[in-house]
């Protein structure tokens, strides 16, 4: 999905990631730049070790 459609479509795809785990993958010129995905998910990708940082 390219940033101009993010923008028009961002609370759609926050509700599809919190509510069916939804990942998307936002471009940018092309190119890939960021992936939207569930929070529970992405808490569940952070180690214990503490390689990842939580948002507060």
């Amino acid at each position: 999905m390219s940033v101009r459609e993010l923008r028009d479509h961002l609370g759609r795809r926050v509700d599809a990631a919190r509510h069916t785990g939804e990942h998307t993958i936002i471009e940018k010129y092309g190119e890939v730049h960021a992936v939207l995905v569930p929070y529970a998910w992405w808490t569940e990708q952070q180690t214990p070790e503490g390689q990842g940082t939580l948002a507060p």
